[in-house]
């Protein structure tokens, strides 16, 4: 787990306590599971799993409850909200999703090649009945940069000292320079002609966001879900292959075990500059309280902006 500091674990148990109010449920014995862009509990009192976004993140939360539900109803290979807490919790200044708690083996980590399979289901969806925003992953960098600009206060004032000591660079020349990028890449993106059917994708589609039932591996986290180029769905696995140094073989099975390789794709060198894009920009308006996250993507952007191959390092 990611090292926090003492206001952000304050500030993250408070959230904890105001949503478990707010649904009724015990947070005793609570611990955090993961927290990158939204902070995971688990709550053994309840037994389910509590993911929890700021307020202002009221109407994406709404709609992966919303998919979370369809999915279920097409009986896909995902995970379940929790039977007793199907609607999202609200409070004024936090939202959240509760999920089905889904204990795991001690020390299983799911294969690259189980990642198949799950996607294959959602990828035969073309319609899923529920209105679903189009995949625009440039949208997303772009107004996470632009959250820097807004930044105010004790936040600006990190930014600031961050930018200049990972980077040696104002800030706003940091985000500058990323806004720059992403109106390059959206002409890219727009002229791309993709090779296989558009279709319900998982957008964040990694080993890392699968589990195990007792009867087939189920993907998580559904927040990025959306109409788009099934193609953006094998991106992360191949890309590990280039920027986390992970197996080649183990990329070479499972792109034989979903039947498309991304590496063969004109596509390709295109998708790979979103994705780095992607990955400078998903935390860096949330850094403060964060060092190990805030370091790490020094290292990232000083390499992207520099269009290295230095291997970046996963956040935990």
């Amino acid at each position: 787990m990611t090292t926090l500091s003492r206001d952000e674990r304050d500030r993250l148990d408070t959230a904890l306590y105001e949503i478990a109010a707010a649904a009724g449920i015990d947070p005793t014995g609570a611990r955090l599971l993961r927290y990158t862009m939204n902070a995971v509990f688990y709550v053994p009192a309840a037994d389910v799993v509590l993911r929890i976004a700021p307020a202002d993140h009221l109407d994406e939360v709404r709609q992966t409850a919303a998919v979370a539900t369809r999915f279920a109803e097409l009986d896909l290979p995902t995970v379940r909200l929790a039977p007793t807490l199907r609607k999202p919790i609200e409070t004024p200044t936090w939202t959240a999703t509760a999920w089905t708690y889904l204990a795991q083996p001690a020390g299983h980590r799911h294969q690259l090649v189980d990642l198949a399979t799950p996607l294959r289901s959602i990828h035969s969806i073309h319609q899923l009945g529920l209105a679903i925003p189009e995949w625009d992953v440039i949208d997303r960098c772009e107004n996470r940069v632009r959250k820097v600009a807004e930044a105010t206060g004790e936040a600006m004032d990190y930014l600031h000292a961050w930018a200049k000591r990972e980077l040696n660079l104002p800030i706003i020349r940091v985000a500058d320079r990323l806004l720059q990028r992403c109106a390059e890449l959206r002409i890219a993106v727009a002229a791309a002609q993709w090779a296989l059917p558009v279709s319900v994708i998982h957008g964040d589609a990694h080993a890392g966001n699968l589990l195990s039932t007792p009867h087939c591996v189920v993907l998580i986290d559904l927040d990025s879900v959306r109409i788009g180029p099934p193609e953006w769905d094998l991106v992360p696995a191949a890309h590990g292959v280039e920027r986390f140094a992970d197996s080649r073989r183990d990329y070479e099975d499972f792109a034989s075990a979903y039947g498309f390789d991304l590496f063969s794709s004109p596509n390709w060198p295109v998708l790979r500059e979103v994705r780095g894009l992607q990955l400078v920009t998903s935390v860096i308006a949330r850094l403060l309280g964060r060092p190990d996250v805030a370091e790490e993507l020094g290292h990232r952007l000083r390499s992207y902006f520099a269009k290295d191959d230095a291997t970046w390092h996963r956040f935990k």
